[in-house]
C-alpha cells in the first residue's frame, strides 16, 4: 500500500473525530440546560459516529500493516511513528506528520471535552441525590437530641410507625 492511501485514511479519521468533538460540545450544552431528549439524541448520534471511527481505524491499521509487509518490515511495530521513521524526508512525510499531529490534537480536545461532560453529569447526579435527601430525610436528621442516646432505638424504628 502507498503512503497516500494511509494519509487519506488518517484524513477520514480526522474528519470523524472532528464530528465526535462537535457532538461532545453539543452534549455539554444539553447537560447544562438539562435537556434529556436532546442528550439522548446526541448519544445515539455519537454511537453511530463511533462505529464509523472504529471502521475507519480498522482500515487504517490494515493499510499500515500492508505497507510494512510490502517494505519487508514485518518484524517491527506497525505504527505511524515507525512509518514516519522509515520514510525519507519529503512532501509525503511532511503531510503524514501534519495529519498525524492534527489528529492527535483533536483526540486530546475530545478527551478534555468528554472529561468536562463527565464532571458535569457527576455534579448533576450529586445535586439530584442531595435534593432526594432533602425530600426524604433519614431518621437521625428528624430526631432531636444526641444520636448516641437513641442509636439502638433508631435502628429498629422506621419513618412511619405502623403501631400508631
Amino acid at each position: 500500500m502507498t503512503v497516500p492511501a494511509i494519509i487519506h485514511a488518517l484524513e477520514k479519521l480526522l474528519e470523524l473525530h472532528n464530528g465526535l468533538l462537535e457532538l461532545s460540545r453539543k452534549k455539554t450544552e444539553a447537560v447544562k440546560t438539562g435537556s434529556m431528549d436532546t442528550l439522548m439524541t446526541l448519544i445515539a448520534q455519537e454511537r453511530k459516529q463511533i462505529r464509523k471511527v472504529e471502521k475507519a481505524e480498522t482500515e487504517r491499521m490494515k493499510l499500515v500493516t500492508e505497507w510494512f509487509a510490502a517494505n519487508d518490515l514485518a518484524e517491527e511495530e506497525h505504527t505511524i511513528t515507525m512509518l514516519l521513521n522509515r520514510l525519507e524526508t519529503g512532501q509525503l512525510k511532511t503531510k503524514l506528520l501534519d495529519i498525524t499531529t492534527r489528529l492527535t490534537e483533536v483526540v486530546t480536545l475530545l478527551k478534555q471535552q468528554e472529561g468536562l461532560n463527565y464532571a458535569l453529569i457527576q455534579q448533576s447526579m450529586q445535586f439530584v441525590q442531595y435534593s432526594l435527601d432533602l425530600i426524604n430525610p433519614t431518621i437521625q436528621s428528624i430526631n432531636y437530641g444526641s444520636a448516641s442516646d437513641k442509636q439502638n432505638e433508631s435502628a429498629t424504628q422506621s419513618l412511619f410507625d405502623s403501631k400508631a
